[in-house]
C-alpha cells in the first residue's frame, strides 16, 4: 500500500472565519476525489485502486486535509517482475500526487511539474511545439516552456481527467472564493486563483463526421417553448430530440395560429450532424423548417 497527504485550502473574504459554505466546499471535494480516481486510472488502469479521506480542518481561510491510499489489484510479485520486463510501473500516491499537483519554479521562461502546473501555464493556448528529451517532455509557447513527463502528457489530454480538474476548481467562481491552494509535504504549494479559472477549460475533441438535410415525417411526443425549443418526436423508430429552428413556425405557435393535440404529424426538414467525441459517437437534429403540420387522426377509415 501507498499514502500521500494533501491539504485543500481555500482563501478569500467568505472563508476568513474559518467556515465554508457546503455548496462550496462539497462540489470541490467531490470533484477533487474524482480528479484522483480518474488520474489513477489513466496511469495505472485496474492495477491499483485509490481511496480518498477527509481529515480534520485548520482555522485560518479553511483547510482540508486529505489522505490518498492505494492498493494494488495484482499479485504484487508477479506484477513487479512484469514492470521490470515490460518498463511499466504503477505510480504510487505520491507520484499520482506530483503527476497532478507538483510545481517547480525556474527562470521567466523555464518552469515544470504536473498537470496544474501545465494547465496553469498554458492559460489556454496550445503548445508552439512538444519536445520528448528523454524521460523529459518540453512544452513551449513562445520563448517560454514548460518541462513535465509523457504521463502528464496523457493526463492534460484525458477528457476523463480534464474534466474534474475543471470543476475541482470552479468554486472558484464563487463570490468570495479567491484562491484554492494544495499544499504537500516538503513540496511547493500550487496555487490557482480566480483569474485562472478559464485555463481550465478544455476541448472534448469533438470531430464532425455528417452533416445533411432531409425530408422526415415525425409525430410528436412532447413539446417544449422553453429556450432550447426542443421536442420529443418519432420518426416510427425510437424516440429523439430535436431543436425547432423554424423561426416562422414557433412566431405561428406564439401568435396562437396553431393548436397541438397528442400524436400531431409534423412533415418537415430536418438536418443530422454526426460527431466523433471522446465517449462515442453523437448525433443532433434540428427541424429547420416545418412544411405541414396534421393533426392525429381521431377517426377510423371503413375505406
Amino acid at each position: 500500500m501507498s499514502e500521500a497527504n494533501i491539504t485543500l485550502v481555500f482563501d478569500g473574504s467568505a472563508v476568513n472565519n474559518g467556515e465554508i459554505d457546503i455548496q462550496d466546499l462539497a462540489p470541490a471535494l467531490l470533484a477533487m476525489e474524482e480528479l484522483i480516481q480518474a488520474a489513477n486510472h489513466e496511469i495505472n488502469g485496474k492495477k491499483a485502486q485509490i481511496s480518498v479521506k477527509v481529515q480534520a480542518t485548520a482555522e485560518g481561510s479553511f483547510e482540508v486535509g486529505l489522505t490518498l491510499f492505494q492498493f494494488l489489484t495484482e499479485n504484487t510479485e508477479a506484477f513487479l517482475d512484469f514492470a521490470l520486463e515490460n518498463e511499466d510501473k504503477i505510480a504510487a500516491a505520491n507520484e499520482l500526487t506530483d503527476l497532478l499537483f507538483k510545481i517547480i519554479g525556474g527562470t521567466v521562461t523555464v518552469v515544470g511539474g504536473g498537470l496544474f502546473g501545465l494547465i496553469k501555464f498554458l492559460k489556454g493556448r496550445k503548445p508552439d511545439k512538444i519536445e520528448e528529451k528523454g524521460k523529459e517532455v518540453h512544452v513551449y509557447v513562445g520563448d517560454a516552456h514548460f518541462v513535465t513527463n509523457k504521463q502528464t502528457i496523457r493526463l492534460a489530454e484525458s477528457v476523463a481527467v480534464r474534466k474534474p480538474a475543471k470543476k475541482a476548481i470552479s468554486t472558484l467562481s464563487n463570490d468570495g472564493i479567491d484562491s484554492i491552494k494544495v499544499k504537500r509535504p516538503d513540496q511547493e504549494t500550487l496555487v490557482v486563483s480566480k483569474g485562472e479559472v478559464g485555463y481550465f477549460e478544455y476541448n472534448d475533441n469533438e470531430e464532425e463526421l455528417a452533416d445533411e438535410i432531409r425530408p422526415m415525417t415525425l409525430q410528436i411526443i412532447s413539446l417544449s417553448f422553453k429556450e432550447d425549443n426542443k421536442w420529443r418526436v418519432t420518426d416510427g423508430g425510437e424516440p429523439f430530440s430535436a431543436t425547432i429552428e423554424d423561426t416562422v413556425f414557433l412566431n405561428r405557435i406564439a401568435n396562437n395560429e396553431i393548436a397541438f393535440s397528442k400524436g400531431d404529424y409534423l412533415v418537415c426538414d430536418v438536418r443530422e450532424k454526426q460527431f466523433s467525441t471522446s465517449k462515442g459517437l453523437k448525433k443532433e437534429r434540428s427541424i429547420i423548417e416545418v412544411k405541414d403540420h396534421k393533426p392525429a387522426a381521431q377517426q377510423l377509415k371503413l375505406l
